[in-house]
């Protein structure tokens, strides 16, 4: 929809949930801005709202009702208020979403607008002035270094504790040209990394003639100013040696990945419905190190999964020790209506589920810690992102960057760094949580 002459809405995206939500978001408040509204600065200040919901977890669904239950109330106060859903949450049961849209006048998909736009034209505000100069209109997420890129939708697995492809569908991989058209954009509003998203990513192009996901590095990469290309999140089942070896051979792309293994045993993988084995993961991360030297590897796991013993878990323990991820993210497991797992019993106590978290969470910092370590007196590339207050603690402002292998980086202040630098940093200083470091003076070759 162009721009036109209708009174332009201060417009409030909240957005909860996952880096897709956030890439979500930004591509909305775009077309938002196209349309000559402007971006709302507090939602005291907004005449329309758009909720963009996750419904990954129960906690992400509560906050979203919450969040909905406020503006009903605010509705009250500002009765011409107008307020989108959107996200995943659009696509929970209808018994389920009922209750709570009562304040909202539109719902709508991530993917499509249109609804929300045409809503918006219908419903001038009181206060608005007249349309505003779009290019005054700062983008949205512009000058920031790192940009999250959408390249794949939806999900074909179904693993037993996961909503998502319920809510958001099928997989549907976005044309190369249009992820290009997007890329390019970013790049001019500063963006110099780009991470690729995707609930499994690597499947890429499964549903295309074609084209995977190698063939999206490598055109990114072929993008002038893009200096670092990251993807996340990977499926084991999808981790092949070409990929890898795109990983390995293509300049811009960094040599770190997630790839989640969710439990170190056979047996609780199989009730997940993960479509591998603890020895098959054990190979494709034999086979990612020998093809990408020095990759960083992180992982997810959850603990405490139904009908999970002891020898279960000590099998997920024993993996943490054995492959030395750089990040582990641990998580304890809840039910989630609308999943199998969620009619099975969920018989592992909550304390119970608590000391295995914190088992793993220990061994993890042990390896986290020894793995930074071994970056002491090396010169490394650091691009730079912000710059973040002293803490008081009379060092001043610092710089805050990342690795390739996305180890996160502070280094002091000086004249001359800015945001979007890449820099040779010599690190003094690890914990198994970042690194410190000095610029030094050229970049490594």
């Amino acid at each position: 929809m162009p721009p036109t002459l209708l009174p332009a809405h201060r417009v409030f995206i909240w957005t909860i949930g996952c880096q897709m939500n956030r890439a979500d978001g930004e591509r909305i408040q775009r077309e938002l801005r196209r349309a000559g509204h402007t971006p709302a600065g507090t939602l005291a200040d907004a005449t329309a709202v758009v909720v963009n919901g996750c419904a990954v977890r129960d906690n992400a669904d509560r906050k979203v009702w919450g969040m909905l239950g406020m503006l009903k109330g605010l509705k009250k106060a500002k009765p011409h208020l107008v307020v989108g859903l959107t996200g995943c949450t659009v696509h929970a049961d209808e018994d389920e979403l009922a209750p709570h849209l009562d304040p909202v006048d539109v719902l709508f998909d991530t993917l499509n607008a249109e609804p929300l736009l045409a809503r918006l034209a219908r419903a001038a505000p009181a206060d608005a002035p007249a349309y505003e100069d779009v290019e005054a209109q700062p983008a949205p997420g512009a000058g920031a270094v790192s940009r999250f890129v959408n390249v794949i939708y939806g999900c074909d697995k179904r693993c037993t504790y996961c909503i998502v492809p319920f809510r958001r569908g099928a997989q549907r991989s976005r044309p190369l040209a249009e992820i290009l058209d997007e890329v390019r954009r970013f790049r001019d509003e500063g963006a110099r990394e780009i991470v690729l998203l995707g609930q499994i990513v690597n499947a890429y192009g499964f549903d295309l003639d074609g084209t995977a996901l190698p063939d999206i590095l490598e055109a990114v990469d072929a993008v002038e100013g893009i200096e670092r290309i990251r993807f996340t999140t990977a499926h084991p089942r999808f981790m092949t040696r070409a990929l890898a070896e795109a990983m390995r051979d293509i300049p811009g792309v960094c040599e770190e990945i997630n790839l989640p293994v969710q439990s170190g045993d056979d047996w609780v993988l199989k009730r997940m419905a993960r479509g591998y084995s603890a020895g098959f993961y054990r190979d494709t991360v034999a086979m990612l190190r020998a093809t990408v030297p020095g990759v960083a590897l992180t992982t997810d796991i959850i603990v405490g999964f139904c009908g999970e013993r002891e020898a279960h878990f000590r099998n997920s323990w024993q993996m943490v020790r054995d492959l030395r991820f750089d990040q582990v993210h641990v998580a304890a497991f809840s039910p989630r209506k609308g999943t199998v797992a969620a009619e099975w019993a969920d018989d592992v106590p909550r304390e119970e589920k608590l000391r295995r978290l914190h088992r793993i969470e220990r061994e993890q910092t042990v390896v986290a810690e020894d793995i930074n370590r071994g970056y002491l007196g090396k010169t490394t590339e650091v691009l730079l992102e912000e710059l973040t207050p002293g803490k008081g603690d009379g060092e001043g402002p610092r710089w805050r960057g990342r690795t390739r292998t996305n180890k996160l980086v502070f280094i002091p202040h000086r004249v001359g760094l800015d945001a979007g630098d890449l820099r040779a940093v010599r690190i003094t200083a690890a914990t198994p949580w970042s690194l410190r470091g000095t610029a030094v003076a050229n970049a490594p070759g």
